[in-house]
């Protein structure tokens, strides 16, 4: 009998990747971050077999040097390592690294990104060692070993391990036909085309290229600056909606996102009542992510006139999760790949929303995270279906920079054949923005220069220049 390969783990190295998104011109801008340069952390483990397990940590510029010490910190407790020893147990591999006797301390954010980015790694390596894109192995896992994946301490009380067999079980029956029907026609995509700032002719053009291309939802930014000139901010965002509606068509929906910057949830709620004749779906962020009273009052708010209430881009836990869902805070879950604890609490997430009825529409605003949650829109909406769902989409930082990049086909996610995440980089890509020796990696002091003079620039900025 042919032994089973170990795949054991020789080597963590972490990348820093940082890319001058500033000169796209104001592509990727935000009511909160007014000049960010688009950068990752990347983990990649090694294995004695040569299989090279990688996940990424999405961040926009200075911190990324953190967020790489944070991953480092954790070499101890897979180099060494099986791959073996994940599959057999991933659940509580995973809490062996969330949970840590010494390191928890720390909390969540960089930390939690961390274990999520190593939690993901070892994902990648699982899918690779066997041949498949993630979608498929995610899609492939028993009720039972979903559960298992799933650090339940905190979340009984919403959701428990039989509820969420119960709950796979009603649904078992439809999963197949999900699957077939997805593997043709995947999830539905949504362009966020309307960046703060961004030239009105460039948003046009863009949006009317990808709705004649089968698009049909499209996000703006809303809010920049609203606390010092609210006048300004809405003559602004009425305009930049006007653009994307005249590009594209009635049928078309619009979504809108203020990276928390509309302030509490009152002031949130009178903001966007002034945009309701645009009939927009949701707002995204309108307030503090971890602000859940807040989104619960926003939502009763804002239901008068049609406006759903989306978030969860910057929750860091499963648990943070559970009261914006159960509290009724969100009628839009937006799960990211590299906020939270990797698959593992995604999967947590998943199941919490599932519960709940409110439906997955992940944010992937930022390079690679489409990788990420592309496989996760996969696997719920083959358990749950894709009822009101959908899948943020960036027509830039594709091409050119990973070795299978993200293709969208009539305005749906086109389920990806590589092995893994489908995370590689080219190597042209890597050399040329690692920091800090790649000769064109991002400037972080320019970037701040040119946040610090941007229309609604808080009066802090002044202090960046």
């Amino acid at each position: 009998m042919k032994k089973q390969m170990q795949h054991k783990i020789v080597s963590l190295e972490v990348l820093d990747l940082r890319y001058p998104t500033v000169k796209l011109g104001m592509a990727g801008s935000d009511p909160r971050h007014l000049a960010p340069n688009y950068s990752c952390a990347i983990p990649i483990l090694r294995t004695d077999s040569g299989l090279e397990g990688r996940s990424l940590i999405f961040t926009i510029g200075d911190g990324t040097q953190i967020q790489q010490a944070a991953v480092e910190a954790l070499r101890r407790f897979v180099v060494g390592r099986s791959l073996n020893e994940f599959i057999a147990e991933p659940g509580l591999f995973a809490q062996s690294l969330a949970e840590h006797h010494q390191l928890r301390w720390l909390a969540l954010g960089t930390y939690r990104m961390a274990v999520g980015g190593i939690v993901n790694a070892l994902w990648d390596l699982w899918a690779k060692s066997l041949g498949v894109p993630m979608w498929q192995l995610l899609t492939s896992l028993t009720p039972a070993q979903i559960v298992a994946c799933i650090d339940f301490h905190h979340l009984r009380d919403a959701l428990t391990e039989d509820e969420l067999l119960d709950l796979l079980a009603r649904h078992a029956d439809g999963k197949a036909g999900n699957l077939e029907r997805l593997s043709h026609r995947g999830p539905r995509v949504y362009s966020t085309a309307g960046w703060s700032g961004r030239p009105l002719d460039e948003v046009s053009a863009l949006c009317r290229d990808l709705y004649q291309k089968g698009t049909r939802a499209f996000k703006a930014k809303v809010g920049r600056g609203q606390q010092y000139d609210r006048q300004r901010a809405l003559d602004e965002d009425r305009r930049m909606l006007r653009t994307i509606r005249e590009a594209t068509g009635r049928d078309a929906l619009l979504l809108t996102d203020s990276n928390q910057n509309l302030g509490d949830w009152r002031n949130a709620a009178s903001y966007m009542r002034e945009l309701a004749e645009f009939q927009i779906l949701f707002i995204e962020e309108a307030i503090a992510y971890n602000d859940v009273l807040g989104h619960i009052e926003l939502r009763k708010a804002l239901a008068p006139v049609g406006i759903g209430v989306a978030g969860g881009e910057q929750a860091p836990d499963a648990i943070t999760f559970k009261q914006l869902l159960a509290g009724g805070g969100l009628t839009h879950c937006q799960i990211d790949g590299a906020r939270v604890g990797g698959v593992n609490e995604l999967l947590a997430i998943v199941a919490l929303a599932a519960k709940y009825q409110v439906p997955v529409c992940p944010h992937s605003g930022g390079i690679g995270l489409g990788q990420l949650v592309g496989p996760m829109s996969v696997f719920d909406q083959a358990w749950f279906g894709s009822e009101g769902r959908w899948l943020e989409y960036l027509e830039f930082l594709q091409a050119g920079v990973f070795e299978h990049p993200l293709a969208v086909d009539d305005g749906h996610y086109v389920l990806g054949k590589a092995p893994g995440w489908g995370l590689e980089m080219k190597a042209e890509f890597v050399a040329r923005y690692r920091y800090p020796d790649g000769p064109d990696t991002a400037n972080s002091e320019e970037a701040d220069r040119i946040a610090a003079v941007q229309p609604g620039a808080p009066p802090y900025a002044k202090f960046w220049a």
